[in-house]
C-alpha cells in the first residue's frame, strides 16, 4: 500500500476565554503491523501504529472497541498509523485532554461523525465463582497504577473489578464487551496468565483465559446481552492524499 501522509496544523480558537483542545500537528498514514498506542508525556506526543479506526474511536470516546458501531466496513479493517503533538499549553492536562483531542483529530481528517445511545449487545458478565474470590487486596487509593498486561499475562496492582471488565473487554480471546457483576469493591492485586486461543503445548501447563478466571482468581465469565452506552459512527470517510 502506498504510504499516505498528511501533516496539517490546528490553531483556531473556539468562542469563549478557553482555547480548544486539538493537536498542534499531526500526520495519519496506512500501517502495516501490531497495533498499539501510546502517549509520550515527556515529548508531548500521541502516537498509534497500526490502529483501525474503530479502535482510534474507542481511544477517543474511553470505550472498548465493542461499544462502537454501525460505519462502513473498513473502519474495522484498515490501519492507520498516527503521530501528533500536544500543545505547550496543554502539558499540565495531557493525559486529561488528549481524547478530546483525538476527537477532534478523527472529525477533521476522517469527517468522522458519531451520535451516542444505548444498545445491547453479546457479551459477557464477570461474577464471582462459587468458592468466592482468591485475590489479595490492594491498600492504598491509586488504583491500576502498576498494572502491566499482553495478549498471555495480566499483573494487576489495585485494580478495581470495573478496570478489569474493561482490559478483559479488550482481550483477543474474549472478543466481547466485559461488564463487571462481582460486586467486589475497591483494588486488588494479582496475576494471571493463560494460553491463547489456538495455541496448543504439552509443555506448557497455561489454560484458557476462561478457565484460568476462575481457577486462580475464582471469577468467571457468563454469556450474557449487556447494554452499553454505544458510538454509533453515522459517517466516516477515508483521508486523502496531499
Amino acid at each position: 500500500m502506498k504510504k499516505l501522509a498528511l501533516w496539517f496544523a490546528m490553531s483556531a480558537l473556539t468562542p469563549g476565554p478557553e482555547k480548544r483542545a486539538e493537536f498542534e500537528a499531526a500526520s495519519i498514514h496506512p500501517a502495516t503491523d501490531d497495533g498499539d498506542h501510546d502517549l509520550d508525556t515527556d515529548k508531548g506526543l500521541f502516537r498509534t501504529h497500526n490502529l483501525t479506526l474503530k479502535r482510534l474511536i474507542a481511544t477517543a470516546w474511553e470505550i472498548d472497541s465493542a461499544q462502537v458501531l454501525g460505519g462502513p466496513s473498513w473502519i474495522d479493517s484498515d490501519t492507520w498509523d498516527v503521530t501528533a503533538r500536544v500543545p505547550a499549553e496543554f502539558a499540565q492536562q495531557t493525559r486529561e485532554k488528549v481524547p478530546q483531542m483525538i476527537q477532534r483529530l478523527l472529525a477533521d481528517r476522517f469527517q468522522l461523525v458519531i451520535h451516542r445511545e444505548p444498545r445491547q449487545v453479546s457479551g459477557y458478565t464477570l461474577t464471582v465463582a462459587k468458592k468466592g474470590p482468591k485475590m489479595e487486596r490492594a491498600k492504598g487509593d491509586v488504583q491500576g497504577s502498576n498494572t502491566a498486561s499482553s495478549d498471555t499475562y495480566l499483573t494487576a496492582k489495585n485494580l478495581t473489578m470495573e478496570a478489569f471488565a474493561r482490559r478483559l473487554s479488550r482481550n483477543r480471546d474474549i472478543g466481547k464487551l466485559v461488564v463487571d457483576k462481582t460486586g467486589l469493591t475497591g483494588g486488588f492485586n494479582f496475576e494471571l496468565e493463560w494460553m491463547p486461543e489456538g495455541l496448543e503445548s504439552s509443555s506448557d501447563d497455561r489454560t484458557s483465559i476462561f478457565t484460568a478466571l476462575q481457577q486462580r482468581l475464582g471469577l468467571k465469565l457468563e454469556p450474557a446481552r449487556v447494554t452499553t452506552q454505544a458510538v454509533v459512527v453515522d459517517r466516516a470517510e477515508k483521508p486523502e492524499g496531499n
